[in-house]
């Protein structure tokens, strides 16, 4: 019992941030000091800490002492700069290894960073929404950069463009778009897609408003959740027939969008697919179409027609919510069931025929 208590006590000290000694650490501004975590395997990950708003350059140290004892700062944490705005300078160490998630997302005022050949695992979003372009050592065994955007080794996953404006080309050689790649380049007017790439990732150009159009090509399989959310911008899209799903939220916002055609090989459309398209007129959903998410149009107060085709069995949660303008809806005789608050504020709705083959319905499906 005794022993298992001891082993308890020295996990809880291992995993308690710690402040370096006087000249051992990073001071980024003024007087504030680098905050850390020392992990069980006797190494250091540099932690979030409130006081990193005012930070206007860090030189992360390759060590730290603690209490006499000497740590190798192998990563750079969580979250541990996101939203530094007034960030403009930082110098990572050849000991680190690891970048994880949302490391320097937000990071506004960051330029450039040099990542070096010690670094083999950046994790998802971890430049996303920064204006930073990225600069791998050229011995680095995972990464490799050009003109600033982030690749895997072998060029087949974008990793990150957060820094990029105008046009992009991205090269034949690329199969994904990872997660954010693009995800806040207000600047970005234009991109082709390559035939190459076979999925597009969570929040891929999310929040580009300059994007007025985009071709996804024939290979794309998957558009993943929140992949073109809030690009306002957006008038005209063309999806290939090989896409089989939409992500959750994957449209949301496109208010700029006035009709979109759901190509027939699309199985399932994600909860609040295009939620606050307010400039889609009318929808036909494909027969191929088995499944329709929460919220799917709600908000899409432009949305005067609508039809679903024979193969839904399910309309879900607020699907067509707050639909204001939607003057009919034919429902096929495939449906099962309908979600709570489905039609709820569709005031224009005058209509509505409801086949024999619903057995559930919501609360507040029709509300007005």
């Amino acid at each position: 019992m005794l022993k298992k208590l001891l082993v308890s006590l020295l996990s809880a000290l291992l995993c308690m941030s710690v402040v370096a000694e006087p000249g051992e650490s990073a001071i980024g501004y003024a007087s504030i000091p680098l905050k850390y975590r020392v992990t069980s395997d006797s190494t250091a990950v540099v932690i979030y800490d409130y006081s990193y708003k005012k930070l206007k350059s860090v030189v992360i140290p390759s060590e730290i002492r603690v209490d006499g004892h000497v740590y190798s700062v192998t990563s750079v944490g969580e979250g541990t700069f996101r939203y530094c705005c007034e960030l403009t300078s930082i110098e990572i160490p050849s000991s680190v290894t690891s970048i994880k998630a949302y490391a320097f997302s937000g990071c506004s005022g960051l330029t450039s960073i040099e990542i070096p050949s010690s670094v083999t695992s950046i994790e998802d979003h971890a430049f996303s929404y920064c204006k930073v372009l990225i600069n791998v050592a050229s011995d680095n065994p995972i990464y490799f950069s050009v003109e600033g955007i982030l690749y895997d080794k072998n060029k087949t996953e974008l990793i990150s463009a957060s820094g990029w404006k105008e046009d992009v080309k991205i090269p034949s050689s690329v199969t994904s778009i990872g997660a954010h790649a693009f995800g806040g380049c207000s600047g970005l007017t234009s991109i082709k897609i390559p035939l190459s790439v076979r999925s597009i990732g969570y929040g891929a150009f999310k929040e580009c408003s300059g994007l007025t159009s985009i071709k996804i090509p024939s290979g794309v399989t998957s558009i993943g959740d929140h992949a073109f959310e809030d690009c306002i911008g957006l008038t005209n899209i063309e999806i290939s027939s090989s896409v089989i799903s939409i992500g959750n939220e994957a449209f949301k916002g496109c208010n700029g969008l006035t009709s979109i055609k759901i190509p027939s090989g699309v199985t399932s459309i994600g909860d609040h697919a295009f939620d606050r398209c307010s400039g889609l007129t009318s929808i036909k959903i494909p027969s191929s179409v088995r499944s329709i998410g929460k919220g799917t149009f709600w908000g899409c107060d432009g949305l005067t027609n609508i039809e679903i085709s024979a193969t839904v069995t399910s309309i879900g949660y607020g699907a067509f919510s707050d639909c204001e303008n939607l003057t009919s809806i034919e429902i096929s005789s495939g449906v099962t069931s309908i979600g709570d608050h489905a039609f709820y504020l569709c005031r224009g709705l005058t209509s509505i025929e409801i086949p024999s083959s619903v057995t559930s319905i919501g609360e507040s499906f029709f509300w007005l």
